[in-house]
């Protein structure tokens, strides 16, 4: 799937030096602030080129390069829940199909998020106080609806949510012996995809 996604963004690049007349380009700025077993925050710079199918429709490509904080374990303490995080690079390659008319309008990018680094946080290697490379955890598919605004003749504003295939292991405390203070738990491996809500800054040429 990761040939076909590359293969489908290189695809549409080619195509575009033959229809420059109906092709648009833009940067985008994008951050991000997960939910729930989502990360603690991503940002991505990204490239896009959308060829205008008439009718306010659009299809496009864009890769970019973003750098995240994913969640990597999810605690449930008696009722009570928080996240640890580990670092991680990635390349999001994705299509897009767009529509809109005026000022308002609204993207649906697809994608395949391809690991390029991923570390431990400083005294964190999951089962020792060690800083180190570990498996990556925000890397594969994803999908982001996105509804925006254009504020200039260039630039626009976005807000969207990300959905991104994520590896995130569920921790439960389950129950506190007494007067042993043994603890019973249970630890679940997850290949979820995980929510962040993404604000976006487009700047068009």
């Amino acid at each position: 799937m990761k040939k076909t996604v590359l293969l489908l963004v290189l695809g549409l690049a080619s195509f575009s030096l033959s229809a420059q007349s109906r092709m648009t380009y833009s940067w985008e700025f994008v951050a991000g602030v997960g939910v729930g077993r989502g990360p603690q925050v991503s940002i991505t710079p990204e490239f896009v080129a959308q060829y205008d199918l008439g009718g306010g429709f659009r299809i496009g490509a864009g890769a970019g390069t973003r750098f995240a904080r994913p969640c990597l374990q999810y605690f449930t303490e008696f009722g009570s829940h928080h996240r640890s995080f580990c670092n991680e690079l990635d390349i999001p390659v994705f299509m897009r199909l767009g529509y809109g008319k005026e000022k308002l309008y609204a993207n649906m990018d697809v994608g395949y998020a391809i690991c390029a680094l991923t570390l431990y946080d400083w005294g964190w290697a999951g089962d020792g106080w060690s800083e180190g490379r570990k498996e990556p955890s925000y890397d594969g598919f994803f999908i982001e609806p996105q509804v925006g605004w254009k504020v200039g003749r260039r630039s626009a504003l976005a807000l969207g949510l990300l959905f991104q295939q994520s590896a995130v292991s569920d921790y439960v405390k389950l129950h506190v012996d007494t007067p042993t203070i043994s603890y019973g738990h249970k630890i679940t491996a997850l290949n979820v995809f995980t929510p962040a809500i993404t604000l976006r800054y487009v700047v068009g040429f």
